[in-house]
């Protein structure tokens, strides 16, 4: 009885921890007044992910998943393309495949990409 319980603990707790996703949020606002074409984020580590376009003036959240990332340092890319021309900027960290924060904000005007990380509370 005592080993059966045993096997039902270990079962569950295995099925529970694959489940365990890693996600980085992310909060992007298009102030350019020109529409934003094939804008990702991602880890450095990592060539696949979601695409979005924002409009003018839109808002987006963004969910970038960390969960088949190596448990490493680095750093987010943000790829987007305007009007044929490709942008492509460096940002952020995260920790052993873990996000630093909690959300970052980005807001990406005509000439300039501002970055605003928000931090749990604790």
């Amino acid at each position: 009885m005592k080993g059966n319980l045993i096997r039902i603990i270990l079962i569950l707790l295995t099925l529970t921890s694959c489940n365990n996703r890693v996600i980085a949020d992310f909060e992007i606002i298009n102030s350019t007044g020109i529409k934003i074409d094939s804008l990702k984020i991602e880890p450095m580590v990592v060539s696949e992910g979601k695409f979005i376009s924002l409009k003018p003036n839109e808002k987006a959240e963004y969910k970038a998943d960390m969960t088949g990332i190596a448990k490493v340092d680095g750093s987010y890319m943000l790829s987007y393309q305007q009007n044929g021309e490709t942008f492509i900027k460096n940002f952020g960290y995260y920790s052993n495949g873990y996000p630093s924060d909690y959300l970052t904000r980005i807001e990406i005007e005509k000439d300039t990409l501002k970055f605003e990380a928000e931090f749990e509370k604790y």
